[in-house]
């Protein structure tokens, strides 16, 4: 995953309206990171049962996001968190963007997490994302970080600098990091 953007599209009416459940700020009282939960299904698993996902509105996050739903069927947990990590926003944009922002590149997510009856934590962060998703993960207690892959060469990740490269390298736990299957 060479980079988790967002990829905002319009936000359904009870997007519009989510509230959320979490906040942090850093040093400076700017906004970093939202919680939302899911309405559909409360979350009953706590986050140390759960795996953090990585996802960016892509089809590879999307893959993703469903191999860490087998995952958890097969502990039997029913809740994921789900994580976006959007680029650094002024402190003024942070207050309304990052939730719009969040809620957006996550919508699909959400949706087929709700579909099939799974909880969900949903972490709206803002920073570099390789960095805010391992300080997510370790914060939750998480089992594990799933992250999807673009399918990059190994040149091309060193020039690139994959985000999965940096989580493989820098996080202290599990990592699961998930190729799309091959095109037809």
């Amino acid at each position: 995953m060479s980079t988790l953007s967002s990829t905002a599209g319009p936000l359904s009416d009870a997007d519009a309206h989510a509230a959320p459940t979490g906040e942090r700020r850093d040093e400076h009282g700017r906004r970093i990171a939202l919680t939302f939960e899911s309405t559909r299904v409360r979350p009953v698993a706590p986050p140390a049962n759960c795996w953090c996902v990585a996802i960016d509105g892509s089809a590879h996050s999307m893959h993703a996001l469903t191999q860490a739903m087998q995952l958890a069927t097969e502990s039997g947990a029913n809740t994921l968190d789900i994580a976006t990590v959007h680029h650094w926003l002024s402190t003024e944009a942070a207050e309304t963007e990052l939730a719009v922002r969040g809620l957006a590149t996550s919508a699909d997510a959400r949706a087929l997490l709700d579909s099939r009856g799974f909880a969900w934590r949903l972490h709206a962060l803002m920073g570099e994302p390789a960095q805010r998703l391992i300080e997510q993960s370790e914060l939750l207690g998480a089992r594990g970080i799933v992250i999807g892959a673009r399918g990059l060469s190994a040149f091309d990740g060193l020039l690139l600098g994959s985000v999965a490269q940096q989580v493989i390298h820098n996080f202290h736990g599990a990592v699961l990091v998930v190729r799309a299957p091959a095109a037809p």
